[in-house]
């Protein structure tokens, strides 16, 4: 606009200086006069706004920096999200997978238990009955045998030998009268 100007302002000078009538001449001046303010109060006007494009623009790039780093900043909080819960998935699916391994291990695990007290259950007479051959046992001599058969049959309860089904009439063994055993003075006799 400025380099307009100064064409103007040279035409209208040399049309006021080659003018003939005064009248003419003060016109002529008051136009130009009026253009040149014109063409500052434009002037003005023009730098005013480049200076609010300019202010406009710096806080525009300013905006569009902040925005900028605000997103940058939502990205690195996405992304941390992300990765909590693909974090929080890999467990839940160790999890998962460790329930799963531990339903198929459980009933196998109870079968063998089951099978194996089965066996020891199994096993256990058997064990007995090796112990109670592999025992050595002493055989008793005759007269301990005798003398036990002997109190057996004179006892009222026998523990040996169930008591025969006799008449009650008939008298037993120890119904008799006995003589006073010279080796046990702490017996009876009836």
């Amino acid at each position: 606009m400025e380099k307009l100007t100064l064409p103007i302002i040279l035409t209208l000078i040399l049309l006021t200086g080659s003018s003939c009538s005064s009248d003419e001449n003060s016109r002529v001046a008051e136009l130009a006069t009026r253009q040149l303010e014109r063409q500052a109060e434009q002037n003005q006007r023009m730098a005013e706004l480049q200076q609010q494009v300019a202010s406009g623009s710096r806080e525009l790039v300013e905006a569009d920096a902040r925005s900028r780093q605000e997103m940058v900043t939502l990205h690195r909080e996405m992304q941390t999200e992300r990765n909590e819960i693909g974090h929080q998935r890999d467990q839940l699916e160790a999890e998962r997978r460790e329930i799963a391994d531990s339903r198929n291990r459980d009933p196998i695990i109870a079968a063998a238990i089951t099978k194996v007290a089965m066996v020891v259950v199994s096993l256990l007479p058997l064990l007995i009955c090796w112990l109670l051959l592999s025992q050595k046992i002493e055989p008793a001599d005759e007269q301990q045998m005798t003398e036990l058969l002997l109190e057996d049959l004179v006892s009222a309860e026998p523990r040996l030998m169930p008591p025969a089904k006799t008449d009650p009439n008939k008298l037993r063994l120890p119904d008799f009268p006995q003589p006073p055993d010279p080796k046990h003075p702490t017996e009876r006799s009836t």
